[in-house]
């Protein structure tokens, strides 16, 4: 063989062989990384992940990091802090490849405001990665601030170092202890913190500590002039608070690990169950995955514990952990008390649903985890497709099974008994006839908004569960899209969304659409918030080159000062004058359409309060010839407790099928003031002559009103008043103990008639139907909404008696001005 042949096949062989180590050695590889728009996908995922373009990426084989760049207003949501950017902080942490991140930020507790820099230090071709975030002390008035984020190869581990160096002449205050947020639950052991995500199903855990070596950590320190003071913590994710608090306190103290098996005597996986262990005092929970099985690193010690579950008895033990070695905990459990839900509609197709369970006969009625959860949250469970099993302790329980106001409820008594399960097969029966009609809510939220933590797939099934139809993104100032998660849960059939936006700050808020998300831009390129609302609207109403089906409306308003006292000194100053006519619509909706009285006693999870009735101030605006539609809203940013499904407004659509729906249409006839307000009963209103709600009509004589309220088997109207320029004349009053023939007790239509009101002026009519004596507690439970009594309305049409126009009658319906309380 010549040599030339020999050389390159000993090449070819060492690159062989260089390739084989490179690539046996990937997985001990570690980096920090900018992030641009070619490497997008190195960005973390989860619930809470929250990277964009300029932040920076550690990640090693075991888990990966996100530090937020230095963009200007750079932050992870609206509330990671209302008042600063938070540039340089932890917003992800998670597990290599779980693409599960829980956390919102980490930080220490006075990092906040402009830095001078965020870079790669290093980029990990050394064994260790780091980005460093700094703020000179000419940016900082004389305190230099670093910090450091650090992670090597194998590390399970983030380290944080960060410290201050005082140029000033004075001792300066700092605040090092660090802050986190986004948890349910938290505690302190010893010296560490652990927490566990916001729902627990979601099995993540974090912990941190300061590091071995490293000074205390105080709350607050007086850092003398030309001194320099630095802190080390260590953080790290994990499956469960159990195992994060076992990686930190692993790095001090030695350590096995605990294997647990979990499943019951016929092989099913116990995967909601928990195994509380007791360390130092505090109750640390680790969580089985999709087989019944965890393993995790803990310290050497003995510990007691306890698996528990929901629907089977607890199982005590005692655990021992020795240095180097597992200690195995297998459970042969008794299969759970459950039950087993097969909802569907007429034609047997699987259909979204809300099932409450009520204890009955001396059985409490269960709470089955945090309010944030749709899928078993409080007393209920909210499916995206009817098909479901709920474990639950062994009892006697009435379940009721509804799917918004349109279908009737099904109520059945069920008794479980102790590792049995129990069958429900359903069938929900669309009673109500809302033919030409969509049931929409223009303002809803999940986490993306930063003011709450509802995961955006529990809030589409949460939609789906309570029969809305269209449902607009509208996240806290950020613009977002719900259609990656609505197919996901394979509801396109029965939502429909676009794009909008929320736009919130410390005063009126506003929502719109459609608008449009720039993929990884703060806040998904979202306009700032101004304090003037007529700003606000402009932006809003011409952003992406704006149109004519752009919706924009004012958020729950404080009318006595946006419309009425703009500088809050008691005395009417006509607000921000001509804000009305800038917006579509207004959410000036409440319970209070029949309360004649500017204030009113407001009760809110057992807190009440005095609060400014804003549906009598819209009332008084619109006998003043301030024109604004109404619009209904959830508002929701939980499931429980304020969840979507209890206020919305109907349009008029031109297609049943949600699917189908033309945003354009919805949008034009909402700007046309054809939108019914409801918490329940289905009114339809309509002039003799066949207009719809909204109209502007010529009659020089009295004016007939085709009525037509409709119900489900589990609310009640038994009262029809028309509102006469807000006011209610007794000869408009229909109730049932009064003209009880006029009142239906049986089948989903409760009134249906032909009403006639008498005019001497120009007068706005305003259609209410309520059910004075009942409530919605069938279809609500435990939940603030069952003490609602079913309240229907409509927008006003416009009665022109002489043709010469509209003049409105300067009415304030027996108060001044709503203005504000001094």
């Amino acid at each position: 063989m010549k040599r030339s042949t020999l050389l390159r096949a000993s090449l070819a062989g060492a690159f062989l062989i260089a390739l084989v180590v490179a690539l046996s050695g990937q997985g001990e590889q570690v980096i920090a990384i900018e992030i641009g728009k070619h490497n997008t996908d190195l960005l973390p995922k989860g619930k809470e992940a929250d990277g964009i373009l300029g932040d920076f990426v550690l990640r090693n084989d075991k888990i990966h990091a996100l530090v937020s760049g230095n963009q200007p207003g750079r932050r992870a949501n609206m509330s990671t802090e209302y008042g600063f950017p938070t540039q340089g902080a932890l917003y992800d942490l998670d597990l290599r490849g779980a693409d599960n991140d829980q956390l919102t930020a980490f930080r220490p507790g006075d990092h906040g405001g402009n830095l001078s820099w965020v870079r790669v230090a290093s980029d990990g071709s050394d064994g260790s990665a780091r980005v460093e975030a700094v703020r000179t002390a000419a940016m900082g008035d004389g305190l230099h601030v670093r910090l450091e984020y650090r992670l090597d190869r194998g590390w399970r581990h983030l380290l944080l170092t960060y410290s201050y160096r005082n140029e000033t002449r004075d001792p300066v205050k700092i605040a090092p202890l660090p802050v986190w947020k986004g948890f349910s639950r938290e505690w302190t052991v010893g010296d560490i913190q652990v927490a566990d995500a916001i729902d627990p199903f979601d099995k993540r855990g974090y912990a941190w500590t300061t590091d071995a070596g490293a000074p205390p950590i105080e709350k607050e320190f007086m850092l003398p002039a030309g001194q320099e003071r630095t802190y080390r913590v260590v953080i790290a994710p994990a499956d469960s608070p159990a195992a994060a608090y076992g990686v930190i306190a692993g790095l001090a103290k030695p350590s096995g690990a605990i294997a647990v098996a979990a499943k019951d005597k016929q092989g099913a996986p116990a995967v909601h169950a928990a195994l509380e262990l007791s360390v130092e005092g505090e109750t640390l929970p680790a969580y089985p995955d999709r087989a019944g099985r965890v393993e995790f690193a803990f310290p050497a010690g003995a510990y007691p514990a306890k698996l528990v579950d929901i629907g089977r008895d607890p199982v005590d033990r005692q655990v021992a952990v020795a240095k180097g070695q597992t200690a195995k905990l297998e459970f042969a459990l008794e299969p759970a008390a459950a039950v087993r839900f097969n909802v569907h509609d007429e034609q047997g197709q699987p259909l979204p649903c809300k099932v409450q369970f009520l204890g009955r006969d001396g059985t409490p009625t269960p709470n089955f985890g945090t309010d944030y959860r749709a899928k078993g949250g409080n007393h209920q469970y909210q499916s995206h497709n009817g098909q479901f099993t709920q474990q639950v302790p062994p009892g006697k329980y009435l379940v009721r099974i509804t799917r918004g106001p349109e279908y009737d409820m099904v109520e059945q008594p069920v008794e479980v008994g102790k590792g049995r399960q129990v069958d429900v097969s359903a069938t929900l029966i669309r009673t109500v006839n809302s033919t030409g009609w969509v049931a929409t809510d223009f303002h809803a939220h999940s986490t993306p908004s930063g003011d709450n933590y509802c995961s955006t797939d529990d809030r589409i099934a949460n939609f789906a569960a309570e029969h809305l139809e269209f449902i607009p993104t509208t996240e806290h100032n950020r613009l977002y899209d719900w259609n990656p998660h609505i197919s996901k849960l394979g509801l396109d059939r029965h939502l429909k969304t676009i794009v909008g936006i929320e736009l919130t700050g410390r005063g009126q808020h506003f929502n719109s659409f459609p608008l449009q998300v720039v993929p990884f831009a703060q806040d998904g390129g979202a306009p700032q918030w101004v304090f003037d609302p007529r700003i606000n609207a402009i932006v809003l109403r011409n952003l992406f080159e704006g149109g004519p089906d752009r919706w924009v409306q004012a958020n729950h308003p404080i009318v006595s000062q946006v419309f009425n006292d703009r500088n809050q000194d008691g005395v009417a100053d006509g607000g921000f004058a001509g804000f009305e006519r800038l917006v579509d619509a207004a959410e000036v909706w409440s319970t209070e359409i029949l309360n004649l009285n500017p204030y009113y006693l407001y009760t809110y999870e057992d807190q009440e309060r005095e609060v400014e009735n804003r549906t009598f101030g819209w009332l008084q605006m619109l006998n003043q010839g301030r024109h604004v539609w109404c619009v209904a809203v959830s508002d929701s940013h939980r499931i429980f407790g304020n969840g979507a499904g209890s206020w919305r407004t109907y349009v008029p659509s031109s297609t049943d099928e949600p699917s189908q729906i033309d945003y354009k249409e919805i949008v034009r006839n909402s700007k046309a003031g054809r939108m019914m307000i409801t918490n329940g009963p289905f009114l339809e209103v309509r002039t003799a002559d066949g207009l719809p709600i909204g109209s502007s009509i010529v009659s020089a004589g009295p004016v007939s009103l085709k009525v037509k309220v409709q119900t489900p088997n589990w609310m009640d109207v038994d009262r029809v008043q028309i509102l006469v320029n807000g006011r209610q004349r007794p000869q408009d009053n229909y109730t049932r103990a009064s003209r009880p023939k006029m009142f239906r007790n049986d089948g989903s239509v409760r009134f249906d008639e032909t009403l006639t009101v008498s005019l001497q002026e120009d007068a706005h009519l305003i259609v209410v139907a309520t059910g004075e004596h009942s409530d919605l507690s069938k279809g609500w439970g435990l939940s603030w909404e069952s003490k609602m009594h079913p309240l229907a309305y409509t927008n006003p049409i416009y009665v022109d008696l002489d043709g010469k126009g509209f003049r409105p009658n300067g009415d304030t319906l027996g108060h001044p001005i709503l203005v504000s309380k001094r």
